[in-house]
């Protein structure tokens, strides 16, 4: 039970399966304010149980029934690969910081008085 979070005598019919997330990712599978936590168990009915130092077993658990885990776990995979493949902020790197107007045209005679000079 402190390995997994459930037995089959306590809890029959329910498995569990093992997610070997980077501690980085954590943030991703709980979301701002436990809202994507939340998600993944009230959709799926299941439970997360993300370790800590204490915790026996370091690997992400879901526990429920076999279907319902399957199809979180399918969830979850999917939402690390996005925080891995998907880099927002200061730290995206796909040339988004051009300029939308495109390349500068040269400058012509009537342009000079409206230009900003520094």
């Amino acid at each position: 039970i402190l390995m997994y979070c459930h037995d089959e005598l306590t809890h029959p019919g329910q498995v569990h399966e093992e997610l070997d997330i980077e501690p980085w990712a954590y943030r991703y599978l709980i979301g701002p304010g436990g809202c994507e936590m939340k998600h993944i168990q009230n959709n799926w009915k299941v439970r997360v149980n993300i370790p800590r130092e204490t915790s026996t077993n370091d690997k992400v658990l879901i526990v429920g029934e076999r279907d319902q885990v399957e199809r979180a776990k399918t969830y979850v995979e999917k939402l690390i690969w996005n925080a891995e493949n998907n880099a927002k902020g200061r730290d995206k790197a796909d040339g988004s910081t051009a300029d939308p107007w495109g390349a500068e045209e040269e400058q012509e005679a009537w342009m000079t008085p409206y230009m900003y000079k520094r």
